[in-house]
C-alpha cells in the first residue's frame, strides 16, 4: 500500500474530530482489504505528515483504532493490523 499524501482526506471546518476522520479513513482501508491482517503502519509522526496533522493527533486516531481491536502496537517494532472486517 502507498503512504503518499492523505492530508486532503481531512477536512479541518468538519464538527467530526480531525483524529476521527483520520480512524474512518484508516478503518475503510482494513474494511476494503487495503490494509490486510499483519500489514504495518507507518509511526505516528510519520502518520501525522501524511494526513498533515500533529503527530499526537495521528497517534490518538491510532489509539482509538487499537482499542477496537483493528491494530496492535509492539513496542520497537510498530503497529499493525490485527484483524479484517470483511
Amino acid at each position: 500500500m502507498s503512504w503518499e499524501s492523505r492530508a486532503d482526506r481531512v477536512d479541518h471546518e468538519s464538527p467530526e474530530y480531525v483524529w476521527q476522520q483520520i480512524a474512518d479513513d484508516l478503518r475503510a482501508d482494513i474494511e476494503s482489504g487495503a490494509l490486510s491482517p499483519g500489514s504495518r503502519l507507518p509511526s505516528g509522526p510519520e502518520l501525522g505528515e501524511i494526513y498533515g496533522v500533529a503527530r499526537l493527533t495521528a497517534i490518538k486516531a491510532v489509539n482509538s483504532l487499537r482499542e477496537e481491536g483493528l491494530l496492535k502496537v509492539l513496542s520497537g517494532k510498530g503497529t499493525f493490523v490485527t484483524r479484517s472486517m470483511r
